[in-house]
C-alpha cells in the first residue's frame, strides 16, 4: 500500500510540473511584435477609437502571442510616406490616406467623387466592399486590413459665409487632395496644399481664407477657434486603411491570421466609419459653442454645385477607361452601394 500511495503522489507530482512546464511555455514564449506607424496625435480619434482598441483585441484574441506597438506623430516617417514605409519592412503596419500618393490608387479615387457619400459609415461601408471586386490589384506588397473614409467634407471659412457657387470664386481653401483641387477649381476657387498640422498657423496669419474638410478637423485641431463660418454641402470624402507588410502577415501562423482578419476587414471598416461620425459631431458641437454660422446648402443650391461637376466625374470616367480600368462599373457600383447604406 505504501508502495502503491507513493507511486500516485510521483505521478500527481509529475502531471503538476507537466501542467506547469506546459502553461509556462505558452505564457512566457516571446509574443510576435509588430510596428504600427501612423502620423496622428496619440490623442486623435483614429488613434484613441480604431488603433489601440484593435491592436487591444488582437493581443487578447491571441493570449499576448501578438503585441502590437503603435508609433504616432511620424515617428516612423512622414504621413505621405507611410504606404512605403508598409511596403519596405520599416513599419510592419501603416494608416494610409490614398490620395497623399496621387495616382498610386487610381479607382480607389472612385469613392472620393463629390457629392456621393453621406455619412463616414455609409463610406467606409461601400468602399470596403468595392475592394475585393475592384481594389486589390492597387495594393501590391501588402496585406489590406482594411479601408474606410472620413466623414463628407464641407466648406470652412475664417471670415465669411459661403452660401452660393458665386460666394466661393477666388477664395483661398486649403484642398486635402488632387480631387477635391480639380472640384475647387471648377468652382472658381484658389486651392491651396497645406498639410493638415499646418492649417491653423496658415489661416492665423492669413495664408489661407479656409479649407474644405470634414467637421472632424475643428476639434481636432482646434480649428474652431477661428474658423465661424460653415457651409454643409458634403462635398467629396477622401479613401484611407491600414495595410501590413506582405511577408510579414505571410509569415504569422494560420490561426494568428484567422483572428486578424476576424478583427479586421468590414468590422474594423465599420468601427472607423462611426469613430468619424462622432468625431465630426463632436466638430459641430464645438463650433456651436463658439456661436459659428452653420448653414446647410438648400437642395436648389447643392444640385448647381452637383451640376458644376458633372464634367469632372465624366473626366475621371474617361481616364480609367483610356488606362484600361472600369472607370464607369466602379462608381455606378460606387453609387449603388451608397444608396444602399444610406437607407
Amino acid at each position: 500500500m505504501k508502495k502503491r500511495g507513493a507511486l500516485c503522489i510521483f505521478l500527481l507530482a509529475v502531471a503538476v510540473l507537466v501542467l506547469f512546464g506546459t502553461t509556462w511555455a505558452a505564457t512566457s514564449a516571446k509574443p510576435l511584435e509588430l510596428k504600427f506607424s501612423h502620423w496622428m496625435s496619440p490623442m486623435h480619434s483614429l488613434h484613441t477609437d480604431v488603433f489601440s482598441p484593435w491592436a487591444k483585441d488582437v493581443e487578447e484574441k491571441t493570449n499576448g502571442r501578438v503585441k502590437i506597438t503603435i508609433y504616432p506623430g511620424e515617428a516612423l516617417g512622414k504621413a505621405k510616406d507611410h504606404y512605403e514605409l508598409a511596403v519596405n519592412g520599416i513599419s510592419d503596419i501603416s494608416y494610409i490616406i490614398q490620395g497623399y500618393t496621387p495616382g498610386r490608387f487610381p479607382l480607389s479615387a472612385a469613392i472620393e467623387l463629390p457629392f456621393m457619400v453621406s455619412s463616414a459609415k455609409v463610406g467606409s461601408q461601400a468602399l470596403w466592399e468595392l475592394y475585393p471586386k475592384y481594389l486589390k490589384s492597387e495594393y501590391p506588397g501588402v496585406k489590406v486590413i482594411t479601408l474606410w473614409t472620413h466623414g463628407p467634407g464641407h466648406v470652412h471659412m475664417t471670415n465669411k459665409l459661403v452660401k452660393s457657387l458665386e460666394d466661393i470664386k477666388g477664395i483661398r481653401l486649403r484642398s486635402p487632395g488632387p480631387q477635391q483641387t480639380l472640384i475647387l477649381k471648377e468652382f472658381g476657387a484658389s486651392p491651396l496644399t497645406i498639410p493638415m498640422p499646418e492649417l491653423y498657423n496658415a489661416l492665423q496669419r492669413g495664408m489661407a481664407d479656409g479649407a474644405v474638410a470634414p467637421f472632424s478637423v475643428l476639434s481636432d485641431i482646434k480649428l474652431y477657434e477661428l474658423m465661424r463660418h460653415h457651409t454643409v454641402a458634403n462635398l467629396y470624402v477622401m479613401a484611407m486603411g491600414i495595410v501590413m507588410n506582405q511577408k510579414v502577415w505571410d509569415s504569422l501562423p494560420p490561426d494568428i491570421q484567422k483572428i486578424m482578419d476576424e478583427l479586421s476587414g468590414a468590422r474594423l471598416a465599420e468601427i472607423a466609419g462611426k469613430s468619424y461620425d462622432h468625431a465630426d459631431q463632436v466638430g459641430r458641437e464645438a463650433a456651436k459653442k463658439v456661436g459659428a454660422e452653420i448653414y446647410s446648402l438648400p437642395p436648389s443650391e447643392m444640385k448647381r454645385w452637383a451640376d458644376r461637376i458633372i464634367p469632372l466625374n465624366e473626366k475621371w470616367v474617361k481616364d480609367m477607361e483610356a488606362k484600361g480600368l472600369p472607370g464607369a462599373k466602379i462608381l455606378a457600383d460606387a453609387q449603388s452601394l451608397c444608396q444602399k447604406y444610406s437607407k
